[in-house]
């Protein structure tokens, strides 16, 4: 047989190698189509696995796919479905992460390699999907009860800044001199209200998020007034009025404030003088917190670092909470610890408004 006698047999090989070529690419972007569909509709429910495994058969069974059937266990509660007809020839998946429990079962009727192969994708495609939504709901519940964890220190931190205020209060009554009786009445009734305030304030954390509302708040009165709840003797210079939600900014000052306070009653020789300058630059307001009797701070970097003190009774959380609060506000709280002087924190505020002057 001569070469020329071999062309037809060639040319056949050859178109039949082309024509299959063609349609295993056929079958491949006809597959890929399907997975690209289960995708969309898997964003298109937002990522919801019972949602999902109820309304992808159609999709499935488009993609050559002749029985689908799952038994989830979800969160304590059984569920199942059976869709098409049910073969010999199956694919199963097997999720057992939590409280999420999910088998699942591909019925096909394809026998020859190239069918189970792009079957074989497709279902590896589904198993993908099924697997990222559970890992989505529970991070989403695992985030939720973070979230739950973090507000219930906060809150446990908040109730100790009013033990910390009661037990001041309580001291100053404990203490009286006769003859004291009507000063002591007078700090008592200017103190109370900023403790009924911080109360009101911890009961809003443990109902629903309160809408928050921007009344214009003199910044000097609000400090000189959580100052003097601390007893702690300040110098405020400059003044400026924000319009900010009033129950944050005096959470933001308390923090700052109380922890002044447990620094001067950390000994009988323990002393502090505070220093609060207040600058407005643009729609900026600056707060400089100083105590003029303070030694340079050894450890900047752990300030911010939640439940690291260096009191070994505090929580490590009260700087972190504020410098969480500021920028919830658009602002920020940072610390300056020069080597050879005082630690200085620089507190900032958006939507700032100089206060009127004096008089005006």
């Amino acid at each position: 047989m001569t070469t020329v006698d071999l062309y037809p047999y060639l040319i056949l090989v050859g178109g039949s190698i082309l024509a299959a070529t063609f349609w295993l690419l056929s079958r491949a972007r006809a597959q890929a189509r399907q997975s690209q569909k289960l995708v969309k509709l898997n964003e298109t429910l937002h990522f919801d696995l019972p949602d999902f495994l109820s309304q992808c058969w159609p999709l499935l069974e488009a993609g050559g796919i002749s029985g689908f059937s799952w038994h989830m266990s979800w969160f304590g509660t059984s569920m199942s479905k059976d869709y098409g007809t049910r073969t010999d020839n199956v694919l199963s998946q097997h999720f057992d992460m939590q409280e999420i429990v999910l088998n699942v079962y591909l019925f096909h009727h394809s026998k020859g390699w190239e069918r189970r192969y792009f079957t074989q994708l497709l279902a590896d495609s589904l198993f993908l999907l099924l697997r990222m939504d559970i890992w989505i709901k529970l991070g989403m519940i695992h985030g939720t009860f973070d979230q739950t964890a973090k507000m219930n220190v906060f809150l446990q931190h908040d109730m100790k800044n009013l033990v910390q205020l009661v037990s001041l209060a309580a001291e100053q009554v404990r203490d009286v001199k006769p003859g004291q009786e009507l000063s002591v009445l007078s700090a008592l009734q200017r103190s109370m209200p900023a403790m009924e305030e911080r109360v009101k304030h911890a009961l809003h954390m443990l109902v629903l998020p309160q809408p928050r509302q921007y009344l214009p708040i003199p910044l000097a009165p609000m400090l000189a007034n959580i100052a003097e709840t601390y007893a702690l003797e300040v110098d405020i210079a400059g003044s400026a009025t924000v319009s900010l939600p009033k129950d944050v900014l005096r959470s933001i000052f308390d923090n700052l404030l109380g922890n002044y306070s447990l620094q001067a009653r950390k000994s009988d020789n323990s002393c502090v003088q505070l220093q609060i300058v207040i600058s407005v630059s643009g729609s900026r307001i600056v707060l400089e917190f100083e105590d003029r009797l303070g030694e340079p701070f050894l450890r900047p970097e752990r300030l911010f670092e939640p439940f690291w003190s260096e009191r070994g009774s505090g929580r490590g959380i009260g700087l972190y909470q504020s410098q969480q609060m500021a920028e919830s506000l658009g602002g920020t709280l940072t610390a300056l610890a020069p080597e050879d002087g005082p630690l200085k924190f620089v507190l900032t505020l958006k939507d700032g408004v100089p206060a009127p002057a004096a008089g005006a």
